[in-house]
């Protein structure tokens, strides 16, 4: 039967087959088992049962985010060994015993989640969680981890192990935020004063802004959060290129990172207009839309333009379909371009 599930339970014996079910109905995830099984725990509606272990193994590894597998380390990894592509695309991997007393963080411990999944699992059967990296040994907040936590992008992606390095190592690492963190997320590096720019990348710098920054060498890593909605409004038949030119643009005047873009927003009179479509998919970005309702009801949050209302209906496009969708605050107002206007609103953080 078909399960549809971000995590996998996996287990050989009929010992690790009654702890991968008790462990799979708390996390609400798929359970793969032997066929021999089937007439034991027949009463399973979300059990997989195999007849080939490589075939359901090479078959849960690429459908699920995270794995855990009841069963002997060494099994697991000679079975993945041949799988094993990245840590950013590779799923979570947890090895628990029969016994339920240790659950082990494998593979993918700070990106693809593994040591999260083997607490949670840990706490959900009494395990211990066993947890290698060094960062969580020295409880000290990995950078990547942070990035995930914010919900950032990390760039350039490949400082990461360096800035690691350091962390457990103890040396030290800046942070420089422009929003205050919780201090449980910046264990191990020294918060630092969000004005102290002439300071960045001195010493090894860790920088959480959705602004375009480029300090001087590469003693610095930047955390960009997607926390920027642009608003869009544009004449019919205009192509791509000018859409994305624009907003380019427009971010690079208030000096905003392209990176940071969460979405792109219009008027739903716009939903078929094709230059509109391929921008966003171009950016790799999702197209929201809004109506004249939800715009009228953002009266006096914008600047309106007659000619737009005696046009469409409303006062404005890309401003306030940028602040519908955000439900945030404008950060950079109306920039007229040709036949396409940009807006941006910021999102709020949850933290």
């Amino acid at each position: 039967m078909a399960v549809e599930s971000n995590t996998a339970v996996l287990a050989l014996t009929a010992g690790g087959a009654s702890l991968a079910l008790r462990l799979a109905g708390k996390l609400k995830a798929a359970v793969y088992l032997p066929e021999r099984l089937s007439k034991a725990f027949n009463n399973e509606r979300y059990v997989i049962y195999f007849d080939n272990w490589q075939e359901a193994a090479v078959g849960a590894f690429r459908k699920h985010r995270g794995l855990i597998f009841i069963m002997a380390a060494g099994i697991v990894v000679r079975t993945l060994a041949p799988l094993l592509q990245s840590k950013h695309c590779d799923p979570a991997v947890v090895v628990i015993d029969e016994a339920g007393k240790f659950a082990v963080s494998l593979l993918g411990g700070h990106w693809g989640g593994a040591n999260d999944l083997a607490r949670r699992a840990a706490e959900l059967c009494g395990a211990t969680p066993v947890i290698t990296t060094a960062t969580d040994v020295r409880g000290k907040m990995a950078v990547d981890v942070l990035g995930e936590k914010l919900g950032c992008t990390v760039y350039p992606p490949g400082r990461v192990k360096f800035f690691n390095r350091l962390l457990a190592e103890e040396e030290k690492v800046s942070l420089y935020s422009q929003w205050p963190l919780p201090e449980e997320l910046t264990r191990g590096m020294q918060v630092q004063k969000w004005d102290d720019a002439a300071d960045w990348g001195k010493s090894p710098s860790v920088i959480v802004t959705n602004r375009e920054l480029k300090p001087e060498g590469e003693n610095y890593i930047l955390l960009i959060p997607l926390n920027l909605v642009v608003g869009v409004g544009c004449r019919r038949g205009v192509n791509y290129q000018d859409i994305t030119g624009a907003i380019i643009e427009a971010l690079s005047r208030y000096k905003f990172s392209v990176k940071a873009i969460k979405a792109l927003a219009s008027i739903d009179i716009k939903r078929n207009e094709q230059g509109l479509i391929k921008a966003a998919e171009e950016l790799g970005v999702p197209l929201h839309f809004v109506t004249r309702e939800e715009i009228n009801n953002l009266d006096g949050k914008y600047a309106e333009s007659g000619k737009v209302r005696k046009r469409i209906g409303v006062g404005g496009v890309c401003e306030p379909a940028a602040i519908q969708v955000s439900r945030g605050k404008l950060v950079i107002p109306k920039q007229v371009m040709g036949q396409v206007t940009v807006a941006a609103a910021e999102q709020p953080f949850m933290w």
